[in-house]
């Protein structure tokens, strides 16, 4: 209980006059100090300075709420505003995710689903051929020359819809030169430009493939390859191959590839290339032998 004085007269703070207290507040009321007014209310002593009223305006706390209100409503808005500048940003970047669930951050070729490169357009029924391959990999080139030939028929007859991830493990036996990259990059660069080409110019790699602990081809090496494929008819191949317009993706498709999962199989992650995958189930046989990578792709009589 506080000790609040009784209502009456008492001396005002701000004049030599008395203002009326009426037992809670201050009123308006102010008269002259009475020198003898029998009508006028006696009163006590006036209050201590810890008991007495004063007129100091209160701060009530709705507006001490209402300051804390304030300062968290422009928080939360900064927190509002940064999350959608973020995700704008997230959306806007060059990169697409294809149907493989891949997200790229460096911008893919154009058509290229996820990180693979897509060869042919079979129906629902085709079957999905996945390699992941190094342009500098001998036993790629090894898979390539026993396989390129009926995989291309499987490809033109629909029976089948490859899909080339190129990727870059082999910088470190190209004597700095990092050619396992620039050809990686190249083959995107054809992809994105000149789409058509891709198939002869990714036979072309293999066909001129370097020796490891080798500088391997130049970028002019590749441009010329490029021009045999037919893929520098109106296209932007040649600046793209001799800028490595595609090298940032190359290094985040391969890091992609090395740490897993991939995409459309059990398989966590590449260990080696070749990596070769048929709807979803890895090709572990002979890289040298056509018949047995022919029943594992097309079992007879299916």
């Amino acid at each position: 209980m506080t000790n609040t004085p009784p209502a009456g007269w008492y001396p005002d703070e701000n004049s030599s006059r008395e203002r009326w207290w009426d037992g809670q507040s201050w009123s308006e009321h102010l008269r002259d100090v009475p020198g003898a007014d029998p009508a006028a209310p006696t009163h006590p002593a006036a209050p201590s300075p810890q008991s007495a009223p004063t007129r100091r305006r209160p701060v009530w706390p709705w507006v001490l709420g209402g300051s804390v209100l304030v300062v968290v409503a422009v928080v939360v808005a900064a927190v509002v505003i940064l999350t959608s500048v973020f995700s704008s940003l997230q959306q806007s970047s060059p990169g697409r995710s294809g149907g493989s669930g891949q997200q790229s951050t460096s911008g893919a070729p154009a058509g290229a689903d996820g990180d693979g490169i897509i060869v042919g357009s079979g129906g629902a029924d085709a079957v999905r051929v996945v390699t992941y391959v190094d342009y500098l990999c001998p036993f790629c080139g090894q898979f390539e020359a026993t396989n390129a030939e009926q995989l291309s028929d499987w490809v033109a007859s629909g029976d089948v819809v490859l899909e080339v991830h190129p990727i870059s493990i082999l910088d470190r036996a190209s004597l700095d030169t990092r050619y396992s990259t620039r050809a990686a990059n190249a083959a995107a660069c054809v992809a994105d430009s000149a789409p058509q080409s891709f198939e002869a110019f990714s036979a072309l790699l293999f066909a001129n493939q370097p020796a490891e602990n080798t500088e391997g081809l130049s970028n002019a090496d590749l441009v010329d390859l490029a021009d045999e494929a037919g893929a520098l008819d109106d296209s932007d191949v040649s600046d793209c191959i001799e800028s490595e317009g595609f090298s940032d993706w190359v290094t985040e498709a391969t890091d992609r590839a090395l740490t897993g999962p991939l995409p459309g199989s059990d398989l966590e992650k590449v260990s080696g290339t070749p990596t070769v995958i048929v709807d979803g189930e890895q090709y572990t046989g002979s890289l040298t032998d056509a018949e047995e990578f022919a029943d594992f792709v097309l079992p007879a009589g299916s």
